[in-house]
């Protein structure tokens, strides 16, 4: 029973960590908007690699990172900011591009090279709100329901590891799909959509300050 339900929940938590708008699913938008979807997929397969590294890092310190966090008011201050200023750089939009008869970047003028492969991981590993979402996960079904942690048999974790991989590149593919769809029906999409992402984000963050201030 145990060999279908890890890897099962798995791909469900993976799906509900990804659902929200983040940095990742952001990088995923973008990317099929100014290019397409195989060239966003480089993206996704390696931020799956990234979060897993982050689940395992959760398994192994989930109260000690748990901790660290809620006695530290400046962690929570610094990731709400960080979504805020990342929904105002979105919002503002980049003037820094040469646009096509639709409106879309074709060419923009970047200040450093890095390969999608690169970007995806590091965008899946240093990501603490995901960190966090796995970190509370953890705890939940470790304390309610089922045995999560890093004692676990080492062919249960692959296969909620699996289970993850899988949650995640289901999800951002999802994204990548749509994304896609908006792009051939609607022209200037990059502009609308880093827009409606950028508001998202900065709601996200000015709410999480008003929880701040008020806790």
């Amino acid at each position: 029973m145990d060999i279908l339900i890890y890897p099962l929940l798995g791909i469900l938590l993976s799906i509900l960590g990804a659902l929200p708008l983040g940095t990742t699913n952001v990088a995923v938008i973008n990317t099929t908007i100014k290019e397409d979807v195989k060239t966003a997929m480089k993206i996704v397969f390696t931020a799956a690699l990234g979060e897993i590294m982050l689940v395992l890092l959760a398994l192994n310190f989930n109260i000690q990172i748990e901790n660290f966090i809620e006695m530290n008011l400046w962690v929570q201050i610094l990731i709400a900011i960080a979504l805020l200023a990342v929904g105002v750089i979105l919002f503002l939009g980049r003037k820094e591009c040469i646009k096509d008869e639709n409106g879309e970047c074709i060419i923009i003028k970047k200040r450093f090279n890095m390969s999608k492969q690169t970007l995806g991981f590091i965008l899946g590993l240093i990501n603490p709100t995901v960190l966090i979402y796995w970190i509370l996960v953890i705890s939940f079904f470790r304390r309610k329901m089922i045995n999560l942690d890093i004692n676990l048999e080492l062919s249960l974790i692959l296969l909620f590891l699996t289970g993850i991989f899988f949650g995640k590149v289901l999800t951002l593919y999802g994204y990548a799909k749509f994304s896609h769809q908006l792009k051939v029906r609607m022209t200037n999409i990059t502009t609308k959509v880093n827009r409606i992402i950028g508001v998202l984000l900065s709601f996200v963050g000015v709410f999480q300050c008003i929880k701040l201030f008020y806790s």
